[in-house]
């Protein structure tokens, strides 16, 4: 079947502007594969990001017509309108090139994560102790659905704030407690839709909220 994949072009110093392919695919291809064959066969300088394709990495996180998805477990036949498909990168990121962006606005924050929101893996054969967070595969993708944080830079994050809910010990830092945490929130819930693991951020913030509604946490600095 033939898909036109129209894609959002940004690179250094230019205007966006959006290239479109004609592509030959089989409807059960995810999107990410087409992706990889237009990156071969069409165009060497098309940017994005992509790891173990099979929904776990989070790399490949982008908007595919009007909707964060992992492009990874997408299938392109399921989403394209009319033959066509449109991809964008996520929102609320500053784009590094074409489809690719800059989580560092993301992973900045998570310094607010305590140890107690780890969880210690075994390291196998290596026989170390690994750490790594509780469910959430950091795709970035509810930060883009996230209306807040979409114009809130302070903002903490569904993924985040859902993370300090995990922790156990009682405690949580201030920001936490503030316009930038769980108060900015609108419920819109979109984090909780659009996650692609179902670690329902926005159930958490407003565990969070409750909690500290009823002096069941510590706030700390």
């Amino acid at each position: 079947m033939r898909f036109r994949v129209v894609i959002k072009r940004v690179k250094a110093g230019g205007e966006p502007r959006f290239d479109a392919f004609d592509v030959e695919a089989d409807p059960s291809e995810s999107v990410l594969d087409v992706v990889e064959r237009i990156s071969l066969e069409k165009d060497r300088t098309l940017a994005f990001e992509h790891a173990c394709h099979h929904g776990v990495c989070g790399a490949c996180g982008m908007v595919i017509n009007g909707v964060e998805r992992l492009a990874c477990i997408t299938r392109i036949g399921e989403v394209a309108k009319g033959g066509v498909v449109v991809l964008e990168p996520l929102r609320g990121f500053k784009v590094i090139s074409d489809l690719a962006v800059d989580k560092s606005r993301m992973f900045g924050k998570y310094k607010l994560v305590t140890p107690s929101t780890l969880e210690i893996v075994d390291g196998g054969l290596q026989e170390v102790q690994l750490e790594k967070l509780y469910d959430c595969i950091e795709c970035g993708i509810c930060y883009s659905a996230c209306p807040i944080a979409n114009t809130f830079p302070e903002y903490l994050g569904p993924s985040l704030l859902a993370l300090i809910s995990k922790s156990g010990d009682g405690k949580v830092p201030a920001v936490v407690d503030s316009r930038a945490g769980v108060w900015a929130c609108h419920a819109a819930f979109e984090c909780s839709v659009r996650c692609p693991v179902g670690f329902k951020p926005g159930e958490s913030i407003m565990r969070l909220r409750r909690r500290l509604l009823k002096g069941e946490l510590r706030v700390e600095g």
